[in-house]
C-alpha cells in the first residue's frame, strides 16, 4: 500500500472545502468516503467531492475499503467518534481541539493504543510557514534565551447560533477551544511546555453562552512567560517571541492557504524571512499518512493534543477560581 484511504466524517463547509482538499492534494492519500448521519447529505457530499463511498456512521464503514477517518465535527463529538473509529481498527485525524476534557483525551489515546492505530490531532499550524521558521530559529539560538512570547488568535463572531457560541466554554465552546488552542500549540511547540496559567474569561461584545473574550498568562517550564489573547469579537493574528539576543515578529502567523510573514530583529537590524505559500492541510495529511504507512508516531500526536487541552482546562480553572492554576495531566 502506498496511499491511505480516508473517510471524511462531517460535511461542514470547512470539512469539504479545506480538509477534503488537503486529503486530495496529499501525495500519499485519497478521499474515498464521506460520513454523515443524514444519508442524503452523505451521498450528495460524496458525489460532489468525487468520493465513491457514503456512510451514515463509523460502524458502517467497510474496513477493506477505508483505512482511516478525518473527524471534523463539533468538539463534543470528537472523543466518542475517535474511540469508535479506533475500535473498528481505523486510523484517526481528529480536528482540534482534541476534546473538551483531558479525561476524554486519555480515553482516545488508550483506544488507539489498544487497537494499534494512529491517532493524530489536526494542529495544522505546525506547518504554518511563519511558525515552522520561528521554531527553527529559536532552536538554533537565533534570539538567545526565550524570555517571553505573545500571541493573538481572534476573529469577530457575531451571534448566529453556532455550537461554538452556544456550547459553554467548559463544554468546548468559545475562542479558547477554537483559535486559542492553535495558539497554545504554537507556543508549546516553539517555546516548550506550559506549567502554570492565570486567565480571565469575560463577555465584552457578544453575549452568548461561551465567553467572547479571553486573556491568559503562562509560565513555561523553562521559566519564560507567555500571553495569549483569543477573542470572538475582534481580529488578531500576531506573534512575538522575545529573546535575550533578539526577537521574532509576525503579523500573520495563522492561515489556511498562505505564506504569512516573519521578521527577525537582532543587533538593530531587521531580517525578513523568506517563506513559501502552502495549503497547511496538505503536509498535515501527508505526514499522518506517512505514519500510517510506516508505523511511525505523528508529531501532532494524541499526547500533544492532550497537553494543549490541559492548558485550556487550567485557564478555565484559573478564571473561575481567581487563582493561578497548574497544568495537570491525569
Amino acid at each position: 500500500m502506498d496511499r491511505v484511504s480516508w473517510a471524511l466524517v462531517g460535511t461542514s463547509a470547512f470539512a469539504t472545502d479545506w480538509i477534503a482538499r488537503g486529503i486530495r492534494l496529499a501525495r500519499n492519500a485519497e478521499l474515498v468516503a464521506v460520513v454523515s448521519r443524514d444519508p442524503n447529505r452523505a451521498r450528495q457530499t460524496a458525489e460532489r467531492l468525487g468520493a465513491p463511498l457514503a456512510y451514515t456512521s463509523i460502524e458502517a464503514i467497510e474496513n477493506d475499503r477505508v483505512d482511516g477517518v478525518a473527524i471534523v465535527t463539533p468538539n463534543k463529538q470528537h472523543a466518542p467518534l475517535a474511540v469508535a473509529a479506533a475500535r473498528r481498527g481505523l486510523h484517526v485525524i481528529v480536528e482540534k481541539p482534541m476534546a473538551p476534557t483531558v479525561e476524554e483525551c486519555v480515553a482516545m489515546i488508550r483506544a488507539a493504543r489498544e487497537a494499534g492505530t494512529v491517532l493524530a490531532v489536526a494542529h495544522c499550524t505546525h506547518w504554518s510557514p511563519p511558525v515552522a521558521r520561528a521554531r527553527e530559529l529559536v532552536s538554533e539560538g537565533a534570539i538567545g534565551e526565550v524570555i517571553e512570547a505573545r500571541i493573538g488568535a481572534s476573529f469577530d463572531s457575531p451571534p448566529r447560533g453556532y455550537w461554538r457560541q452556544t456550547d459553554p466554554t467548559e463544554e468546548g465552546g468559545g475562542p479558547l477551544f477554537d483559535m486559542g488552542v492553535h495558539a497554545i500549540d504554537v507556543l508549546q511547540s516553539v517555546v516548550g511546555p506550559i506549567s502554570e496559567v492565570a486567565a480571565f474569561l469575560d463577555h465584552r461584545v457578544h453575549h452568548y453562552a461561551a465567553e467572547d473574550s479571553t486573556t491568559s498568562l503562562f509560565r513555561f517550564e523553562s521559566g519564560a512567560h507567555g500571553v495569549l489573547e483569543s477573542n470572538f469579537n475582534c481580529g488578531q493574528n500576531d506573534l512575538e517571541i522575545v529573546g535575550s539576543e533578539g526577537r521574532l515578529q509576525s503579523s500573520a502567523w495563522l492561515g489556511r492557504e498562505f505564506s504569512g510573514d516573519l521578521r527577525l530583529l537582532r543587533d538593530g537590524e531587521e531580517e525578513r524571512q523568506e517563506l513559501g505559500a502552502i495549503v497547511v492541510y496538505e503536509p498535515q495529511v501527508e505526514h499522518v499518512s506517512d505514519c500510517v504507512l510506516s508505523g511511525g508516531e505523528p508529531v501532532i500526536s494524541g499526547e500533544r493534543g492532550m497537553l494543549n487541552v490541559a492548558v485550556i482546562r487550567a485557564a478555565i480553572e484559573s478564571a473561575r477560581s481567581g487563582r493561578v492554576a497548574s497544568v495537570r495531566i491525569g
